[in-house]
């Protein structure tokens, strides 16, 4: 690409278009009413209140017992916090959530690592989850729930996001971020990190539309 643009980008109609299609394309998520219950909601780490909120919400809502927060991080969280599984535990347990129904892992740096390490922490608290809910920011939330199953074959995994508003991917910033998931999907699935997301034509149609777009 070009030298990066900043700040708001405004869009033609087909553009828009085509960056719709994408972020509901990586938003893998499944409604509440079809969501079945689950042995543990998985957290993957950001610094977005709003995927701890979703989480904590589907806890009380009695999705799961157990959440697991993954994720070391730190850039965009409060200070006052080490890393991100500590800052989304703070907000879930500020909204009722019982203390030890959280399980921390806080040294995972990426997706595949959040699984993996996650899976030592949940394996040792005892935990054989046989049903998994994926809870991510929306655009990385197809490859969360792809590396989960990846790395957990014999589970059933769902995704569930809190709802953005579409004009916050409005931003050059973002667009070269959805642009540049779908060769994530690829690559990662290619390196055996992440299960094989068949990404269909109009999808990646679209991934060029917003690329041209972005360059021009």
């Amino acid at each position: 690409m070009r030298k990066k643009k900043k700040g708001v980008c405004t869009m033609n109609m087909q553009v828009e278009s085509a960056t719709k299609k994408l972020l509901e394309f990586f938003t893998e998520h499944t409604r509440f009413e079809e969501l079945p219950d689950a042995d543990i909601i998985v957290v993957f780490g950001h610094y977005d209140q709003r995927v701890a909120q979703q989480a904590a919400y589907l806890w009380q809502m009695g999705k799961a017992r157990h959440i697991i927060i993954a994720g070391k991080g730190g850039s965009g969280i409060p200070r006052e916090y080490e890393t991100e599984a500590d800052f989304y535990a703070a907000l879930m347990i500020g909204r009722g959530i019982p203390k030890e129904a959280i399980l921390l892992e806080k040294t995972s740096t990426n997706s595949l690592e959040n699984v993996q390490k996650g899976m030592e922490v949940w394996k040792a608290a005892g935990i054989d989850p046989k049903t998994i809910i994926a809870c991510s920011i929306p655009l990385l939330l197809r490859r969360s729930c792809a590396t989960l199953r990846k790395q957990c074959p014999n589970t059933v995994v769902h995704g569930s996001a809190f709802k953005m508003r579409e004009d916050e991917w409005f931003s050059w910033d973002r667009l070269m971020r959805i642009v540049a998931e779908v060769d994530r999907l690829d690559q990662y699935a290619e390196k055996g990190d992440i299960e094989t997301v068949e990404i269909p034509p109009h999808i990646r149609s679209a991934v060029q539309t917003v690329k041209l777009y972005c360059i021009a």
